[in-house]
C-alpha cells in the first residue's frame, strides 16, 4: 500500500492530529478504532513500511489462549477474540488444549479450569483419549492422564487482521505515510514536556500540536531512548528477547480436529536478550537447534518437526521453511504499556502487546483518547489502565527490571529455568 500523503503534505496543517508510529496489528487496531469515532482528529499512520510487516506482527504463530494467571490480560484476552471473530477470516475457533501427566499437574489444571470459568471462560476437564481425537498428530492419549479443554481459544490470522484494520481505517480517512521513524525532539512545556518533531529518515515531522502514539513493539525502548536526552525520564522496560520457532512441513487439513496446515509450535529456551535491527526476525543462534530437538521429542509427531535452524549470519537471507528466531518484548510484570506519559505530555503508548491482547488494548486506548460522552471509560476501563500505567515502574532501578522482565519469559516457556 503507498502513502497517502507525504512530509510536507503532513507538516502544512499541523494541528488535532493523533499519529500513530508502528504499523503492526497494534497500530493498525488503533487506527481502525480511532477512526469509528465522529471526530475532527486527523488520524495518520506511520510505518517504515507499508507493505511488509516487519514487526513481530509478521511472525506471530496467532494462538490465542484467552485464560491468563493475570486477570488483566485475560480481560484483554475476551475482548480482542470478540473483536477477531468479526473480521472475515481473522479467528478460527479451534479451541485449546492443556495437558498433564502428574498429580500435581491434575491440580494446576483443576484450579485453571475454575479461574477460566469465573472469567466467563468455558473450560472442560477431558479424557485423555478425547483429548488425542482433537489433535491425533500430537496427542499419544497413553502417555497423559489429565487434560483442560478451553473451547472458546483459536487462532488469530495477524496479516489478515492487520489487513482489514488498515483497509478499514482507510476508508473512513486514515492517512498512511511510509517513513522510518529514528528519533524525537522533546520541547519543555512548563513542568513537563511534549514531542516537539518525530524525526524520520524522510525528514522531520512537525508534531507539537499533535497527539503522538508509540505502537512500536520491539523498538519502542531504543526509539524513546537513542539521543542523548531521553524522551521521558521514566524507566519503559520493555525487553527485546530471542525465541525459537518451528513447525511441520505443509500437510492436508483434517477438518475435524484442532490441527491446521501448518503447527507453528513456540518451543522452550532460556531468555536470550536482543537489539533488533531491521525486522523482528533476528540470527539464530546455533544452540537453538538442540533446544529445539529436545522440545519435538516430546511430541508424538516429533519426527515432522524442522529443528534444523537458519540464518546464523544476521545478514543471511529469512528462508521461509525452515525455523527461525522471532524477536518479541517481555515486561517486568508481563504486561503491556498502554496510556498516557505522565511526564510528556502528547505522548501515548501501546507497546509491548501480543497478538492476544492486541485489538482489547486498542479499542481500549481508543476510548481513552476520544474521551467523549459516546467513547468514555468505565470503571472496568479505569482500572485496566492502572494496571497498564507507563509511569508504573517509576523509581526502580534498570538492572532490576531488566531481570525481572528475562524471568518473565521464563515463567511463560521455561518454567523449570
Amino acid at each position: 500500500m503507498p502513502s497517502t500523503l507525504n512530509i510536507e503534505q503532513l507538516n502544512a496543517n499541523p494541528s488535532s492530529r493523533i499519529i500513530i508510529v508502528g504499523g503492526g496489528i497494534v497500530g493498525a487496531a488503533l487506527a481502525f478504532h480511532l477512526s469509528e469515532a465522529k471526530s475532527e482528529n486527523h488520524i495518520i499512520l506511520i510505518d517504515k513500511s507499508l507493505e511488509t510487516l516487519l514487526g513481530s506482527t509478521g511472525h506471530a504463530p496467532g494462538f490465542v489462549g484467552q485464560l491468563n494467571e493475570s486477570p488483566v490480560l485475560t480481560r484483554l484476552a475476551k475482548d480482542t477474540v470478540q473483536d477477531y471473530l468479526t473480521i472475515p477470516g481473522g479467528f478460527e475457533t479451534v479451541g485449546g488444549l492443556e495437558l498433564s501427566s502428574t498429580p500435581s499437574g491434575l491440580e494446576a489444571l483443576e484450579r485453571r479450569q475454575k479461574t477460566a470459568q469465573a472469567a466467563g471462560l468455558p473450560a472442560e476437564l477431558i479424557t485423555p483419549e478425547v483429548a488425542a481425537s482433537l489433535a491425533p498428530e500430537f496427542i499419544d492419549a497413553n502417555s497423559i492422564k489429565h487434560c483442560l479443554h478451553f473451547a472458546s481459544d483459536g487462532t488469530a490470522n495477524a496479516g489478515v487482521i492487520t489487513s482489514y484494520y488498515v483497509n478499514q481505517a482507510r476508508a473512513r480517512g486514515v492517512d498512511f505515510l511510509e517513513a522510518a521513524v529514528t528519533g524525537f525532539v522533546t520541547k519543555k512545556d512548563n513542568e513537563t514536556s511534549k514531542i516537539a518533531t518525530i524525526k524520520t529518515a524522510s525528514g522531520d515531522i512537525n508534531s507539537e500540536s499533535s497527539t503522538v502514539i508509540l505502537a512500536t513493539g520491539i523498538w519502542t525502548s531504543s526509539l524513546i531512548s537513542s539521543d542523548k536526552t531521553p524522551v521521558t525520564q521514566l524507566p519503559i522496560p520493555i525487553v527485546p528477547v530471542a525465541h525459537p520457532y518451528t513447525f511441520t512441513p505443509p500437510r492436508a487439513r483434517r477438518v475435524e480436529t484442532m490441527e491446521t496446515e501448518m503447527v507453528l509450535a513456540l518451543m522452550i529456551t532460556p531468555p536470550m536478550q536482543l537489539d533488533p535491527t531491521e525486522s523482528a526476525i533476528g540470527a539464530w543462534p546455533s544452540s537453538f537447534d538442540q533446544v529445539l530437538s529436545e522440545a519435538a521429542s516430546h511430541l508424538k509427531n516429533k519426527s515432522e518437526f524442522l529443528v534444523q535452524g537458519q540464518n546464523k549470519d544476521p545478514e543471511e537471507p529469512y528462508v521461509a521453511d525452515k525455523p527461525f528466531n522471532g524477536i518479541f518484548s517481555v515486561t517486568p510484570d508481563n504486561l503491556p504499556f498502554a496510556g498516557r506519559v505522565p511526564d510528556v505530555k502528547n505522548l501515548w503508548l501501546a507497546a509491548a502487546i501480543w497478538v492476544t491482547t492486541a485489538a482489547g488494548t486498542a479499542k481500549l486506548l481508543a476510548r481513552e483518547i476520544l474521551g467523549d460522552s459516546e467513547h468514555s471509560t468505565t470503571s472496568e476501563d479505569k482500572a485496566l489502565l492502572d494496571a497498564l500505567n507507563p509511569a508504573r515502574f517509576q523509581g526502580l532501578e534498570a538492572g532490576l527490571l531488566l531481570r525481572q522482565s528475562l524471568s518473565k519469559y521464563n515463567d511463560i516457556y521455561n518454567r523449570e529455568a
